[in-house]
């Protein structure tokens, strides 16, 4: 069952995995692009959920005015609306990685160092999953201490 869900974008949150999967269904215009991540945040606040798979392979393109959009105006959203660091691991098909690895508008995510989220990309679903766990289970230790 599906928490959000339109003709460009599905968003689903699992209670086993403490995760949400947004999947963007077709390429998008920017006030679409808008929408959803504001959905895929309600929808964190919602559930209290800071892990989350972004996958944008059927989105045929991702730009730099797509990017510095996520930078300037939606990455500083997260904290103040779920109060700790979130997780994001894109899932990007490889022409759409070596795009973005190509574009030298687009900053280096090492940029993004030391803020109340991270980042990661990736072509293969299972690794993005991986990764997501590894980091609840590292954040579950943050908090033991």
């Amino acid at each position: 069952m599906s928490s959000f869900s339109s003709n460009y974008l599905t968003i689903h949150y699992s209670t086993e995995q403490n995760l949400l999967v947004a999947r963007w269904q077709r390429s998008v215009m920017p006030f679409e692009m808008h929408r959803g991540y504001g959905a895929l945040l309600d929808e964190a606040a919602a559930q209290d959920c800071r892990f989350w798979l972004v996958d944008t392979r059927r989105r045929t393109s991702v730009d730099a005015a797509d990017v510095h959009w996520m930078l300037d105006e939606f990455y500083p959203k997260l904290h103040p609306r779920l109060g700790r660091t979130t997780f994001l691991a894109f899932l990007m098909a490889p022409n759409q990685l070596a795009g973005i690895l190509a574009d030298p508008s687009v900053p280096a995510l090492n940029v993004l160092d030391g803020r109340p989220y991270v980042i990661q990309r990736f072509t293969e679903e299972a690794n993005a999953l991986t990764w997501l766990q590894q980091m609840q289970e590292h954040e579950t230790l943050v908090e033991r201490k």
